[in-house]
């Protein structure tokens, strides 16, 4: 028996990994290393917890989905003759905080949680590595590679946030596992730049790195993250791979970030976009226009760049802006995106999570958002400083840096996933505290 439980621990801890890939399609999976071991090796000692420090995940999180839920009966911000859109709906916030469930109450379960990540993650990561090279130089996604995931920002992200969760213990960590986790900084970059073209994890990891620099700086961090001289190590093998990867496959993603450069240089007059201030509140009670024909309006207004990605996405921002200015504190409406957003550009949210926030709900709702992906703050309370900054960093630094250019939790895999890590984490962040090590 407690052979079998550490296989469907090790595929847990591996099935985190591989969901980089599968998406949703890690599901059968996660059933079966996941959510049945919960029933089968449920014991109430996993999950005695007297000092409440429960409290500290559940929080943020029921704040969270509590005042979701709220927004979503009480102010849609759709008029009730309007059929409402899928997404956000209620499914997507009860699979949520099952999700969260999942990873907090399986994670405990996982004796030496700590140890065991550190030894099957770095393994699985390189596997994943390997699968995702395959790809991109077989073109069997082209230049951006995904797999069976729905984005290529799936792959991006998750890699680097297990990545640098691996940094958590780094003091006491022997030279070669050192090493393995340098390598994996650099395979890291590799997927984001050159695997994936991922602008908004890039800047997300981006700001990590630039955190990771200025904490080594510090006295009270120095033995517990990497030297100055590793980080950039570590960055100049990434940045060189990529390039290598460029060159030997002939894809040009690195034009990804040169047309970044362009917003800058537009003439500001010709910024102007279709929807005026006055008019945000006139388009919620306006009857719907077919998406083709919002669609081809909004592409008309695209000047600010020759990638069209950024150009609709600085569209889309300023017309969140202009909404934004005239309900600052409550917002539209939890649905209000629809007319505002997707019946204009044909997204469903405006790929940037804050203004997100801010059009639907407001100041209060923005708020609530930035405690709960905030949330590794709280359950890394009693860690040593080291530690709970990697954990930090590699959740809220990463992924909050990335969402000013994607709304991920509006999408049910990227919110689902969170909230499976952050039930992870706490258990992970409970292992590695000192009264917790061997």
């Amino acid at each position: 028996m407690s052979k079998a439980r550490a296989i469907v621990d090790d595929g847990f801890l591996i099935g985190l990994v591989f969901a980089l890939f599968l998406a949703g399609k890690i599901l059968p999976f996660l059933v079966v290393v996941g959510i049945l071991p919960i029933i089968i090796f449920w014991a109430k000692e996993d999950y005695l917890d007297d000092e409440g420090t429960k409290k500290r995940l559940l929080v943020p999180a029921g704040l969270f989905f509590l005042y979701s839920v709220t927004l979503l009966y009480f102010y849609p911000g759709l008029s009730p003759d309007v059929k409402r859109p899928i997404n956000p709906g209620l499914e997507l916030y009860i699979v949520g905080f099952s999700m969260l469930l999942v990873g907090y109450f399986r994670s405990l379960q996982i004796k030496n949680l700590l140890e065991r990540f550190q030894q099957v993650v770095p393994l699985a990561l390189l596997t994943a590595f390997l699968v995702l090279s395959a790809y991109m130089f077989a073109g069997l996604d082209g230049c951006r590679v995904r797999v069976a995931a729905p984005w290529p920002f799936v792959p991006a992200l998750i890699f680097t946030t297990l990545t640098f969760l691996l940094l958590v213990g780094w003091e006491k960590q022997t030279r070669f596992q050192r090493l393995i986790r340098l390598l994996i900084v650099s395979l890291s970059i590799v997927v984001v730049l050159a695997y994936t073209g991922s602008r908004g994890v890039a800047a997300g990891e981006l700001l990590l790195f630039a955190a990771l620099g200025v904490l080594r700086l510090w006295r009270r961090f120095r033995s517990g993250l990497p030297t100055l001289v590793q980080i950039g190590a570590a960055v100049g093998i990434g940045l060189a791979l990529s390039l290598l990867t460029g060159v030997v496959t002939g894809c040009g993603n690195f034009d990804r970030w040169r047309a970044i450069s362009e917003v800058q240089s537009k003439d500001q007059s010709q910024t102007s976009i279709a929807v005026p201030l006055e008019s945000v509140s006139d388009i919620i009670s306006q009857p719907l226009q077919s998406d083709t024909a919002l669609t081809a309006t909004a592409a008309s207004d695209r000047p600010f760049s020759s990638d069209e990605a950024i150009s609709i996405r600085v569209s889309m921002w300023r017309v969140s802006l202009d909404a934004i200015k005239q309900a600052p504190f409550f917002g539209h409406g939890a649905l209000s995106l629809k007319p505002i957003i997707q019946d204009k550009f044909g997204y469903e949210h405006n790929h940037n999570q804050y203004l997100a926030w801010l059009v639907t709900g407001g100041v209060f709702y923005l708020a609530v958002g930035l405690i709960f992906l905030s949330t590794p703050f709280f359950i890394s309370k009693g860690l040593v400083p080291s530690d709970r900054a990697i954990i930090i960093l590699a959740v809220t630094v990463l992924w909050g840096g990335a969402m000013m250019f994607d709304a991920f939790f509006s999408l049910k895999f990227y919110l689902h996933y969170y909230c499976l890590l952050i039930g992870f984490i706490f258990a992970l962040a409970k292992s590695a505290a000192p009264t917790n090590s061997s």
